[in-house]
């Protein structure tokens, strides 16, 4: 800004000026903090006006005083949960991700998966911190829209927050509730049920929903859930475009070019048939039992994500069917078109919200944490080491540490008993550091000085009948400053080269106090003389 400003008006402005006059701007276009949250409730009347059937729910804290705090803003839209209920898979991906504005807090966000895998936003809210009570109050009201009740038949996947994990086993029993893949990881022998056509692990969907509203979790309360709430609906207009423009095609592009290439991989398959619709299909000494009635095959895969294995494949080839009738109807177009069916209603601006008999609340009070707040997701060990911002070192545990100049393992270079003495230690006790020297102003370093190994230099005032008062000698000996620079030097040739510069500069200063102090009367000078000190 400071640079467009001095090219276009010919001005120099500080950053100061330029951060204030970029603070006015947003205050201006989006309104101070204060006046965004004195709105929600009216933000949620117009969404619950332009579509009916969503849910709002504002939750506040009234302090003793009566003063009303903003705690925590829940929205579900209509069309957004009748999509889900019509046409997804009761698979769920709930995360909590920071707000990174002037608005402090987390928003915590349900994701479901849609036919062809994608994501499919369900609900979302803001919420001052994420713990059991704001994840129990989330799943109650997230519950009720999706008509769940306690879990039934419903899949949630989450990373290990804690009050995530209690609050849902207080809220939803009968749900099976999945870890991400790196928590598998650690526990891969857990078993899980297998009726919800989705072999999904890990919980990339709340991840990248999390990454397409980076920049809106920037922007103040109000302007954030717009922006999310253009998202959704947009999304949606477009999903459905890509959904009719399949044309009769049974089943998604993406599901076809996997059948595809298990069905290039199933001739290496053996097919031997043992019953009705039962075979046995190997490779070598492996081997699977595959039946076609119950759609089961022993490698589990096509019970877990509802699609056709290599060796279902294989089997179903052998009966010359087509694999993709195998299919779950999850997968169908008709499936997916049904799910983005439903739209989200516009809503109108600001200036036409309507009024709500409420008290205004105020922005939620400021919860200090210790250190500086970060503004990047902290990635873990494995995503580093993709960007290349980890430097792999080996551990030195166990390693046998040696001195490098006798060799022996007791002890090290600076405390070998046959280390020469002219060689310096170059190691520090550990935990200290190196003490700095510090020069105190007007202090000077005493230096000792033979007397008589001064010389006495004969000065001819005649020479110079007016000589600068750094450039008078004096003739008698007992006048004379007790320091000569160039002896004392040479006289220490042991001394390093710093300490014999700083010496020579404390001695000059020495010999210019003592001749301003001692300096002899000129002729026809008074005894007042200005250049004389007592």
């Amino acid at each position: 800004m400071k640079a467009k400003v001095s090219t276009k008006f010919n001005l120099i402005l500080s950053v100061t000026q330029c951060r204030n006059a970029r603070r006015y701007a947003l205050d201006e276009i989006e309104g101070s903090l204060i006046e965004h949250y004195g709105k929600v409730w009216s933000y949620g009347e117009e969404i619950m006006r332009k579509n009916h059937g969503s849910t709002v729910k504002i939750d506040v804290n009234v302090m003793p005083d009566s003063t009303t705090y903003f705690s925590k803003m829940y929205v579900c839209f209509k069309g957004v949960k009748d999509g889900w209920i019509a046409a997804c898979r009761r698979v769920i991906g709930v995360d909590g991700c920071f707000l990174k504005g002037i608005c402090r807090g987390q928003l915590l966000a349900a994701m479901g998966r849609d036919a062809n895998n994608h994501i499919f936003p369900i609900a979302w809210v803001v919420v001052a911190v994420e713990n059991k009570e704001t994840w129990k109050w989330f799943l109650n009201l997230l519950l009720g829209d999706i008509e769940m009740g306690i879990g039934h038949g419903l899949t949630l996947i989450s990373d290990q927050h804690k009050g995530l994990v209690d609050a849902v086993k207080e809220r939803v029993p009968a749900a099976e509730h999945r870890q991400c893949a790196r928590h598998i990881y650690a526990n891969f022998k857990k078993r899980f049920k297998v009726e919800r056509a989705c072999d999904a692990y890990e919980n990339g969907i709340s991840e990248s929903f999390n990454s397409v509203i980076d920049l809106p979790r920037k922007r103040p309360l109000l302007t954030m859930l717009e922006e999310i709430q253009i998202y959704a609906m947009e999304r949606m207009y477009k999903m459905l475009l890509e959904g009719q423009s399949w044309g009769n095609l049974n089943i998604f592009p993406s599901i076809r070019l996997k059948i595809s290439k298990l069905k290039k991989q199933q001739r290496f398959w053996g097919v031997i048939p043992c019953g009705i619709q039962k075979y046995e299909v190997r490779l070598g000494n492996d081997g699977y039992a595959v039946e076609l009635t119950n759609n089961t095959c022993g490698c589990r895969s096509w019970q877990v994500s509802s699609i056709p294995c290599v060796h279902a494949v294989a089997a179903i080839s052998y009966l010359n069917r087509n694999a993709e009738d195998y299919v779950a109807p999850w997968f169908y177009t008709a499936m997916f078109l049904t799910c983005y069916n439903h739209t989200i209603n516009p809503l109108n601006g600001s200036s036409m919200w309507p009024e709500v008999p409420y008290i205004k609340p105020l922005p939620p009070q400021k919860r200090r944490l210790l250190g500086r707040p970060t503004l990047k997701r902290k990635r873990d060990q494995p995503e580093r080491e993709v960007k290349g911002k980890t430097r792999h070192t080996i551990s030195k545990a166990g390693a046998v540490m040696r001195c490098i100049i006798c060799r022996e393992r007791v002890h090290n270079r600076s405390t070998c008993p046959t280390r020469p003495e002219d060689v310096a230690s170059t190691s520090r006790p550990k935990n200290k550091k190196a003490k700095k020297c510090k020069k105190e102003k007007g202090t000077l370093e005493p230096v000792q000085v033979d007397p008589l190994q001064v010389e006495p230099v004969q000065i001819d005032p005649l020479d110079d009948p007016a000589p600068h008062v750094d450039d008078i000698q004096v003739d008698d000996p007992a006048l004379h400053v007790d320091v000569h620079v160039d002896d004392h030097v040479n006289d220490v040739p042991t001394q390093p080269v710093a300490t014999r510069k700083r010496i020579q500069k404390y001695s000059e200063r020495i010999t210019k106090i003592g001749l301003r102090r001692k300096v002899l009367k000129k002729e026809g000078s008074t005894d007042h003389h200005p250049m004389v000190l007592e």
